[in-house]
């Protein structure tokens, strides 16, 4: 019994762990995620890449990297807009 239990335990922990990774995944955020981050995940570098041409070739791309996109637009000089954000925002948020 207490071997069933173990594993069962066992089970559920790693059902819980997948679910918890994929979530994960998924809350990529214009807030909260920095850029490398974003630039990791091909769908979100794809949507950079659509509204925000170039970024990961930029020549401060490592100075940058670790900001979010709400925290690298007063430095932007204009190329991050809140509308900008919110397409992207939006894009990411589909699947």
């Amino acid at each position: 019994m207490r071997k069933f239990l173990m594993t069962g335990a066992l089970a559920l922990s790693m059902t819980l762990t997948a679910v918890a990774g994929a979530a994960a995944e998924t809350n990529l955020s214009v807030e909260s995620t920095p850029v490398a981050e974003l630039m990791a995940d091909e769908k979100a570098k794809a949507v950079l890449e659509k509204h925000l041409p170039g970024i990961g070739a930029h020549p401060s791309y490592d100075m940058f990297k670790g900001m979010t996109l709400v925290e690298l637009k007063p430095y932007s000089e204009g190329q991050i807009t809140d509308d900008t954000l919110a397409a992207i925002k939006s894009e990411l948020a589909t699947d």
